[in-house]
């Protein structure tokens, strides 16, 4: 449970092999990378054309992902709309896969649905517009081509505002033409000019006044009906084409998808060596990688570089003065969940401790005491127990979920020892009487009745975990050798600490009165102490002194911390009432018949699922803030960053062998 040890791997090849140490480095997923200038670098003319190709096809097969997802019905559940899964592949079957996909012609295949579709689509539409063009002139029934034959004459098919038909009809009798009214709406109306070719221009011009819509019908020679039935039996005969394409999508799409997912990993792996390699360090014929490794990884690296790369020179060393190696941690089956609380916050640096296994416990009992519903952990286990083992996603993402599972585990027992179940359901509803006296034996407290009790537990945790971050910083300094700092910077804030909780103690309780005095006389040393070692710093005597008396000013900040756990108090009493709340509405509905019980079952579940789900995630909040502010404030130097090692890295697609 700690920082693990780092060492600095440097590597020295000839340029032919640099691409296969990368790609086993890649396969490993053991070295982060780091990039070296030298004055003697030279550049690798191919790589940036390298990687604009790799960058295209990944466009590429993005793009014909898109497409056939709007096509391909999978049978995704509604946990796939928050954590998309990922498909497991072994090795052999991503080679197959990819392999069929070549063999088969899949692009093509993509791009000919992908034509056929848009050709059907703008064949629909043009159809499906020409359709609107006759439709205001079905009932005619001449055809069209009749008009046409006319030598001396024009004909035209328009639309007008019902409002300017009046006026618009006298001004085109006015010429040599006459109109004849089709089909009238509300609001426009639809009619037939013919115009002598003389007068044209003119009646074009009348049109242009009155903002008539002229319709082109030149394609068009049967009757409007005829024309309508043979556009919509056209329009029938495409979309038995799309069906046709969209039966052969569904029967080929899914495993062509498959095969562009895999292809996407691929070339996304791909991307990633070669931006890697960009990092290396080049002569003519020689390469230089450098970078991090973990130092319980370095015999197996060793070891498989070696029989890999005969000519490959391989040099480990210890970090130097000024190296500011990453950051990888290790801890235990219970601890490693709570390295997602860590990472939020950020990682430490690699010269302290790593503060996941202390925070652990304390996140744990704080969480479960901002539920204080046993039947609310019982089902935030359970659920994440389910999603564990049903999510198709890596081992590391399912860190939160067993740190879920842990903090349920954890509520079970705070709501056992607090009376929540549902609330208060034994008691609430008489059907479950029976279950009072279990609930009653395991009751140490009820928050609701006596919410003192609560909040001195609240400050007691508070105050405990903020002396532990102090003996935490002490043990650092310690380590360091600042021997001063851990005596006189959080030894002596410890005790003096303790002194005034114990003096008031003594003055609170009367078994404890013969300690006032001893007490108040250690408080009274350990302030003076700080005093005289708070201002070292300072040059004069007089401001030794006066920062020492400033000193003390602190213990304010350290009483504003303890208090700030007082929302374990307010979020716990906040759950607990919550439920009741439920539980009455669901009685107040109750007494109808039939309807009563519909409504109380949709309030039972809908409620307290409501109130599981928005304090579970205060309770997540809240102590991560406990943490942060109050806990890591009294030793936490942070600065580090995590280890992120070469690695392939898949957004599709995970290997059959690491699902757990």
């Amino acid at each position: 449970m700690a920082i693990l040890p780092m060492l600095r791997l440097s590597l020295v090849g000839h340029k032919d092999e640099e691409e296969d140490v990368l790609a086993l480095l890649q396969d490993l997923g053991v070295l982060e990378v780091e990039k070296v200038n030298l004055e003697t670098d030279s550049s690798v003319e191919w790589l940036p054309a390298k990687i604009s190709d790799i960058n295209r096809e990944l466009n590429r097969i993005k793009l014909n992902i898109t497409f056939l997802r709007d096509y391909i019905k999978t049978n995704g559940s509604i946990i796939d709309l928050f954590v998309p899964q990922k498909l497991p592949f072994s090795e052999e079957e991503r080679k197959r896969i990819v392999r069929e996909f070549e063999d088969n012609g899949g692009y093509g295949v993509i791009e000919s649905w992908q034509s056929s579709l848009e050709e059907i689509k703008n064949s629909v539409n043009t159809l499906s517009q020409d359709r609107e063009l006759l439709i205001p002139f079905e009932d005619l029934n001449f055809s069209i081509r009749d008009l046409k034959a006319f030598r001396y004459v024009d004909v035209f098919w328009g639309q007008i505002r019902k409002g300017d038909l009046e006026e618009f009809s006298e001004e085109i009798k006015s010429h040599l033409a006459d109109i004849s009214i089709v089909k009238e709406t509300p609001q426009y109306t639809f009619f037939i000019v013919i115009a002598h070719k003389e007068s044209s221009g003119e009646i074009r011009g009348v049109f242009s006044r009155y903002n008539v819509n002229i319709f082109n019908l030149e394609k068009f020679s049967g009757t409007p009906k005829e024309e309508l039935s043979a556009i919509d039996n056209r329009i029938n005969n495409l979309l038995r084409m799309r069906d046709r394409v969209l039966e052969e999508i569904g029967q080929k799409g899914e495993g062509i998808l498959n095969a562009l997912y895999i292809l996407y990993d691929n070339y996304q792996n791909d991307l990633i060596r070669y931006e890697h390699l960009s990092r290396a360090t080049h002569t003519e014929n020689m390469f230089l990688i450098t970078g991090w490794i973990r130092e319980k990884d370095s015999p197996v690296i060793k070891d498989t570089l070696e029989r890999r790369f005969k000519d490959l020179y391989i040099v480990m060393s210890p970090p130097g003065p000024d190296d500011d190696p990453p950051v990888a941690l290790e801890n235990n089956s219970f601890v490693y969940p709570f390295e997602v609380v860590t990472g939020i916050y950020g990682y430490p640096n690699s010269r302290e401790f790593d503060p996941t296994p202390f925070l652990a416990p304390f996140f744990a009992v704080f969480f479960a005491l901002c539920l204080t519903d046993a039947a609310y952990g019982i089902i935030l286990a359970i659920l994440s127990v389910y999603l564990y083992r049903n999510l198709i996603i890596e081992r590391q993402r399912k860190r939160l979920l067993q740190l879920l599972f842990i903090c349920g585990l954890f509520t079970i027992g705070a709501g056992a020892i607090t009376g929540g179940w549902f609330g208060n359901v034994s008691e609430d509803f008489r059907f479950l009487a029976f279950l009072e006296p279990f609930r009653k034996r395991l009751i140490l407290f009820d928050p609701l009745k006596d919410p003192i009790t609560f909040l001195a537990l609240s400050l007691t945790l508070g105050f405990i975990q903020i002396i532990f971050g102090l003996f935490i910083k002490m043990a650092l300094n310690i380590k360091r050798r600042q021997y001063r700092e851990a005596i006189f910077d959080q030894l002596f804030w410890i005790l003096f600490l303790l002194a005034i909780v114990i003096t008031a103690g003594t003055l609170a309780l009367e078994s404890l009165r013969y300690l006032n005095k001893p007490a108040m006389y250690f408080t009274l040393i350990m302030a003076i102490a700080l005093v005289a070692t708070q201002g070292r710093h300072q040059k004069s005597i007089f401001l030794k002194i006066t920062s020492g008396l400033g000193s003390l000013y602190s213990v304010i900040s350290y009483l504003s911390d303890v208090l700030s756990y007082s929302r374990l108090l307010a979020l716990g009493l906040a759950t607990g009432v919550i439920a009741t709340v439920v539980n009455e509405l669901v009685k107040t509905f109750s007494g109808i018949p039939v309807l009563g019980a519909i409504i109380g079952i949709v309030i039972f579940v809908g409620g307290h699922l409501f109130n599981l789900i928005i304090n579970a995630f205060g309770a997540f909040v809240h102590s991560s803030r406990l943490q942060f502010v109050e806990f890591f404030g009294k030793f936490f130097e942070g600065g580090g960053r995590e280890f992120n090692p070469l690695r392939k890295i898949r957004t599709y697609t995970i290997e059959k062998e690491v699902i757990e």
